[in-house]
């Protein structure tokens, strides 16, 4: 009967091992896949990162661009020609006024 008791005290304690076994294994498969999402996050902030810097640089270089042209003088020839162009619209509504009225 003795033998019965410790018989069955043993087969609780293997139960009981198993099932922390078992938990441990759960808790190591968990952490392995914080691990990994973790890692994803910090990927992701890393590309987010270089992404913002990437734009940054985009928009500089434009806004650069878009300085250097509103900055940028007339030629002469650019002078000259928009002086034409102003004295022949100039002639032409004369002309138009006067073909209208008569």
């Amino acid at each position: 009967m003795e033998s019965g008791k410790i018989e069955a005290r043993l087969a609780g304690h293997d139960q009981h091992f198993a099932a922390i076994n078992g938990s441990i294994a759960h808790l190591a498969e968990e952490m392995h896949q914080l691990t990994l999402a973790v890692q994803r996050l910090g990927d992701q902030a890393d590309a987010n990162a270089r992404t913002v810097i990437t734009t940054a640089a985009a928009l500089k270089a434009a806004e650069d661009a878009r300085r250097a042209l509103s900055e940028q003088r007339w030629s002469p020839v650019q002078k000259l020609f928009a002086v034409v162009a102003g004295l022949g619209a100039l002639v032409a509504l004369v002309i138009g006024i006067k073909t209208l009225t008569g």
